[in-house]
């Protein structure tokens, strides 16, 4: 039998602490609604599709609550000394102790205990149920195992360590991560995750799945809250930094010959959903008395990148030639939370993009014997776009490790050595994706290297494809070459706060060739020993900082190099 745990008026109470801030545009892993916990130590979370169930870690009591305002419609024993995992399922509540490792089949009516079974480990944590299986986290495992006995159907690893809890929303699995503060959106056969929502609380403790939306309850802060998981925004913001960010470009002419017919193309860093730039300084300079004479102009390439493009005649021997910009800019982390179903087929792909962006070219070569058997063995009748480019990424991080070879080979000779740089790795995974019928392209970037102030002359590339429903995503297949599931999915759909993007395009630019930042190109007369160079500047910004001082001039590039 239910008991009321807290009187009317406290009740009357709890619904004054609820509260709304779901933003106009809401973006997955918002807050929708927020209340207090009824307990002081909340762990597990379940929903039998009407209420919340919310256990108290500490009393050993669990609470059934109105999703509405959190207001407690009742309050039941537990029958363990330490309830963590929750799950609900045809009137019951399973029940998981994360000391003993026992689960208990609880009647929520009559508060009888029908059965009970030893977890697959004493840590189990966290409960989650669906279509007949039981799921069980218990230290770094995931077991599937029958709910009338425990008898195991099978395991996966855990999507990283200190997993605490989960929930099943009808397809897919979400599990929390307490010293991450993350919520995993994962695969249930195979552990895969999927998508990475941040908590909105310090210790997410308990998760469940109510009316299309994901509840957390937090040890911490002690609040449940309601999170947008599919609204109008298909990606959330995070981190924003605000830095002004210097691009250096130079040239020294050691002689004793003269370059002659200089021509440098600086790629200009455009507006894009996680980033915003302000007004451009340009400056150009040499290191002579003889000095050297640019000319600017404006173009633009067949992918739409825009470039300042320098022009000189000649650089003497002896003279370094010299280009810049700086431009002040918020760059933040962002995070697409894809949902696989939601992703069309190749067929919903615009047909101006799918012919664009599924060319092959020079640095892709996927029209080979050996590519084409490769891309059929990754991708087999695979026709959802999403799941296509996933197994291709997959694929590729299986197959690299990460190594600076020199050069930027082509996909083919990268596969077979079995290792690349950044670039490398994302030219094989835009090859393959085109060659699969996924648009792809690339973008390349300034860095921001450990500290907030630094000097980058590394750079860095990743790839970017489009999917039916939701656009353009960065993919890092380099960043996803890791251990944990969790870390893997990192690099599909996610950047951090790290980059300044400068380019944007699909290869063999027009101005830029092959590279990104910047690209040059010159004549030599007689024998000159050339030297190009070119890094990134991050300079953070405060209230404090001095405006930049306004300068005219120029900017300049190079192939750059990469970590």
């Amino acid at each position: 039998m239910f008991r009321r745990l807290i009187p009317p008026m406290c009740i009357v109470l709890s619904v004054l602490v609820a509260t709304t801030s779901t933003p106009l545009m809401a973006a997955p892993g918002d807050v929708k609604t927020s209340f207090n916990a009824p307990g002081r130590y909340p762990s597990g979370l379940a929903s039998d599709g009407k209420h919340l169930f919310v256990a108290d870690w500490r009393d050993a009591q669990i609470f059934k609550l109105n999703p509405e305002d959190g207001s407690v419609l009742a309050t039941l024993s537990a029958p363990t000394l330490k309830p963590h995992g929750l799950a609900c399922s045809d009137g019951k509540l399973y029940i998981s102790d994360d000391h003993t490792g026992g689960v208990y089949v609880l009647d929520i009516e009559s508060e009888v205990v029908e059965r009970t079974f030893k977890a697959p480990q004493s840590r189990a944590s966290g409960l989650a149920y669906a279509d007949g299986v039981l799921f069980i986290l218990a230290g770094k495992k995931v077991y599937r195992v029958l709910p009338d006995d425990g008898t195991i159907l099978g395991y996966f690893e855990t999507p990283a360590s200190r997993c605490q809890c989960m929930t099943h929303d009808g397809k897919v699995l979400w599990i929390s991560n307490r010293t991450k503060d993350e919520l995993y959106m994962v695969a249930p056969d195979d552990g895969k995750v999927l998508g990475i929502l941040k908590s909105p609380g310090p210790y997410p403790v308990g998760v469940a799945w109510l009316d299309g939306h994901l509840w957390n309850v937090d040890f911490q802060t002690r609040r449940l809250y309601q999170l947008v998981v599919q609204d109008d925004l298909m990606y959330s913001l995070s981190e924003t930094r605000r830095a002004r960010v210097e691009y250096l470009w130079a040239l020294t002419n050691y002689g004793p010959g003269e370059v002659q017919n200089l021509i440098l193309n600086v790629a200009v860093p455009m507006e894009l959903p996680n980033q915003k730039v302000g007004a451009f300084q340009y400056v150009d300079s040499s290191t002579s008395d003889e000095g050297v004479s640019f000319t600017r102009n404006e173009v633009s390439d067949q992918w739409g990148q825009a470039c300042k493009q320098w022009k000189a005649g000649r650089v003497a021997a002896g003279v370094k030639a010299m280009v810049s910009y700086s431009v002040e800019a918020e760059v933040s982390a962002i995070r697409y939370l894809i949902i696989p179903e939601k992703v069309g087929s190749l067929k919903d792909i615009p047909p101006d993009i799918r012919e664009r962006y599924t060319a092959d070219a020079s640095r892709y070569r996927f029209n080979t014997p050996y590519m084409k058997k490769t891309v059929k063995k990754i991708v087999g009748d695979e026709q959802n776009a999403y799941w296509i480019a996933r197994k291709i990424y997959d694929f590729v991080i299986d197959s690299l490790e990460y190594e600076m070879v020199g050069g930027w080979d082509v996909p083919e000779v990268v596969l077979k050595r079995g290792s690349g740089s950044c670039s490398e790795y994302t030219y094989t995974f835009v090859a393959l994706c085109r060659a699969a019928g996924v648009p792809a392209g690339y973008q390349g970037s300034i860095v921001v290297r450990g500290d907030d102030a630094c000097i980058d002359e590394a750079f860095h590339r990743w790839a970017i494809i489009y999917l039916p429903n939701y656009g353009w995503i960065p993919v890092d297949a380099n960043r996803g070459d890791a251990k944990s599931p969790a870390d893997q999915a990192r690099g599909f759909g996610g950047l951090s706060n790290r980059f300044l993007i400068t380019t944007q395009g699909g290869g063999d630019s027009e101005y830029l060739a092959w590279s990104y930042n910047s690209f040059a190109k010159y004549a030599m007369i007689g024998f000159c020993k050339v030297e190009e160079d070119n890094f990134g500047l991050w300079e953070p910004l405060s209230p404090t900082t001095q405006p930049a001082r306004k300068s005219e001039g120029g900017a300049s590039c190079a192939k750059p190099g990469e970590r």
